[in-house]
């Protein structure tokens, strides 16, 4: 019986360490979704892109790693049930394109900030944060990458700058917007916003 229970709870301490290792490895995988994502915009490889071919490449360095719908649905809210298939999917498309947008052109014209990644914690089951901050222009911002484990693997379902969660600013923005606009009024929305040439964190929905 004894040896029984030896061999459990080794068994549960070998199970601890791998997931503990898969969590881990979370860490160096968002930092290397972010390191290709800052190459793309500061390299002298990419130089000569656009700003959207620019957008494009930081999107699928994105994708290669993580699924934008996970955020952007989370941020969406309840919402999401007043807007039929077709704006659904448009407005999915229509919000990538504005934080790409936003992503890109906010770093424009400036140093390549400094990333430096620290703890890791589980927040409740399959949920983990990473902690993170970055300096821009001699500024140091905390950021923080919350991740859940799903069936298409670990995924960002928000990020926290500041203090300020990026899916509740943007949930709190659709909220009001619904309750006098329509989905079609929040697609013609987008669209404005995405034909600026300036967007940045005071930027409206």
């Amino acid at each position: 019986m004894k040896f029984l229970s030896y061999k459990a709870y080794l068994v549960l301490g070998l199970l601890l360490v791998v997931s503990v290792s898969a969590q881990e490895l979370q860490k160096e995988k968002l930092q290397g979704m972010i390191d290709a994502t800052l190459d793309v915009i500061y390299s002298q490889t990419h130089a000569s892109l656009s700003a959207n071919e620019k957008q494009a490449q930081v999107r699928e360095k994105i994708e290669s790693s993580y699924d934008l719908d996970v955020m952007i649905r989370y941020a969406i809210g309840k919402n999401w049930r007043r807007m039929n298939e077709q704006e659904q999917l448009e407005v999915l498309e229509l919000v990538k394109q504005l934080v790409l947008k936003a992503y890109v052109t906010g770093l424009e014209g400036k140093d390549r900030p400094s990333v430096t990644f620290g703890e890791l914690t589980e927040i409740g089951k399959a949920r983990i944060e990473i902690e993170s901050t970055m300096v821009l222009d001699m500024k140091t911002y905390y950021i923080l990458y919350r991740l859940r484990q799903m069936d298409s693997g670990w995924q960002i379902y928000d990020i926290v700058a500041e203090n300020v969660s990026m899916s509740s600013n943007y949930r709190g923005q659709i909220d009001d917007h619904f309750r006098k606009g329509s989905g079609a009024d929040l697609i013609a929305r987008l669209k404005d916003l995405l034909a600026k040439d300036e967007i940045n964190e005071d930027t409206k929905i």
